[in-house]
């Protein structure tokens, strides 16, 4: 099925009809069905090897390199120095035939001094991928720039984004990302001698936005749009979650009690340990399975009631944007995961591993002996096996720890990240507590949180506190509820 799209005005869409939006379901519904030689699609390469060729008579060839007639081929250093990359993808057209453009932009993509990691690279080959499917529905070549504006590949695809959006098929988040994938694209392929635009693909715009920075000063900067961007109707607040990284729901007081119960229920070691990790840390599932043994201290060698672990950039343990901070887990949460990481238990899966025992070997393994979150500066990423990116965290949730909450008088639903917001929650009614409103130390307890949960904008720790009051939820506070969490933890383990 084919819509028609030659009426569609890009500034001012018309509202779709309950026929276009059956046809928009039907024809994304039978894309989604087609065989994947049908359509453009994406490869991972686990390793590509970077040449480039050169005139002969410019640059003589040396033992390096090899001679094809006129030209030369040697090896180059990408701009981070590396003569190899790993886990990029190409992008595939219908017939299996690569994309040549397409791919050459992933792979500049990966060749940057500090390039995106890759899932971001696979995040833009999707995008890449939808875009020339999107074009192939009614034959739009993406080298061309007619002078109907409606025609022009940016500017149709953008109509198709918004007849989803309209249709309720996408998000205008998700649609934004596609269109930046897109514009950057082409701000690629402007560098090159072999694509010659006679029309603007785009129109930019100069904003200037404000903001405050993580020490509660305003600042200001100048960013540039587009007009393919599609506007989003700012959402009304309901007080039903916080947005940090995401749409956050803290639990209650009963709540985190009841998923605790349920936790241990599941007598999943590995599963216990990391909650623990992430309810009395805030740190995220990438962060919470790459943890090293390195990290988990003799408790026999100190004294302090917590014990800080490096994480992000110049460390093993990942970050998200690898912002590099500290996260704090307590001693005794320590003492566990040393008494876990000697047990026979480990031992098994740490032999099952490739990965040398000398405190680079990741804390929490599968029974495989695989890490549940391969790090994305681990050499065996993507190398011969899948990239374990938390599926056997996610299969434990869907499988054993929802249906228990499922049982539960009031069930609710469970995400892991939700264990952040848990966190973030209890540690602020720590702080607070005794605190009687309009307090000056109100401030300083959320630049303790901010700091604590590596909130880059003081905004974003007092969307925590505004949650308190509009939400006024049971929440305990963090020493007490950690207490709680030491004494069954330890029941658990010592027993």
């Amino acid at each position: 099925m084919v819509l028609d799209r030659s009426n569609v005005s890009t500034s001012n869409p018309s509202p779709p009809t309950l026929k276009t939006c059956l046809e928009m379901s039907a024809l994304v519904s039978k894309i989604t069905r087609q065989a994947p030689y049908r359509k453009y699609r994406y490869a991972i390469l686990p390793l590509v090897s970077l040449f480039r060729t050169s005139r002969a008579d410019v640059e003589p060839e040396s033992k390096t390199s090899l001679s094809q007639s006129k030209y030369v081929i040697r090896r180059f250093k990408s701009e981070s120095g590396q003569e190899s990359l790993r886990n990029v993808p190409v992008l595939l057209k219908p017939d299996g035939s690569i994309w040549e453009h397409g791919s050459l932009y992933l792979l500049s993509r990966a060749s940057e001094y500090n390039g995106p990691s890759d899932q971001t690279l696979k995040a833009h080959a999707k995008n890449l991928a939808d875009y020339a499917n999107t074009l192939t529905i009614d034959d739009i070549d993406y080298l061309s720039t007619p002078i109907r504006r409606y025609l022009r590949p940016t500017y149709y695809y953008k109509s198709a984004l918004e007849e989803k959006i309209n249709c309720n098929l996408l998000s205008t988040n998700t649609a934004n990302g596609r269109i930046g994938t897109v514009v950057s694209f082409y701000r690629w392929m402007r560098t090159r001698h072999d694509y010659h635009p006679t029309q603007e693909l785009w129109i930019e715009k100069k904003r200037h936005i404000h903001y405050t920075d993580r020490k509660g000063f305003g600042r200001g900067k100048d960013v540039i749009t587009t007009d393919l961007n599609i506007k989003k109707s700012a959402e009304t607040p309901t007080g039903e979650y916080i947005i940090d990284g995401g749409k956050l729901h803290p639990y209650s007081e009963v709540q985190q009690n009841a998923l605790v119960k349920a936790l241990f229920e599941t007598q999943n070691t590995e599963m216990i340990l990391s909650f623990l990790v992430a309810l009395t840390s805030g740190a995220r599932l990438i962060t919470t399975y790459t943890i090293r043994t390195s990290d988990i201290v003799d408790p026999e060698k100190t004294k302090i009631s917590e014990i800080a672990i490096k994480i992000g950039r110049g460390s093993s343990a990942n970050n998200k944007f690898d912002k590099k901070m500290n996260i704090y887990i307590p001693a005794w949460l320590n003492r566990l995961l040393f008494t876990y990481i000697n047990s026979d238990r480990y031992k098994r899966r740490a032999e099952k591993s490739d990965l040398p025992s000398d405190g680079a070997q990741y804390v929490f393994l599968t029974q495989h002996g695989n890490p549940f979150y391969i790090s994305k500066r681990d050499l065996r990423r993507g190398q011969g096996k899948p990239i374990q990116d938390g599926y056997s965290v996610r299969q434990f949730v869907s499988t054993n720890l929802q249906p228990a909450l499922n049982k539960l008088s009031e069930p609710f639903k469970f995400r892991f990240h939700n264990l952040r917001a848990c966190f973030g929650m209890n540690l602020l009614e720590e702080k607070i507590k005794d605190l009687p409103p309009g307090s000056k130390l109100i401030s300083r307890a959320l630049g303790f949180v901010q700091q604590r949960m590596g909130h880059s904008d003081i905004t974003t720790t007092e969307r925590y506190l505004t949650y308190r009051e509009e939400k006024g939820l049971t929440i305990q506070a963090q020493s007490m509820f950690e207490h709680h969490l030491q004494t069954i933890s330890e029941n658990y383990v010592y027993r």
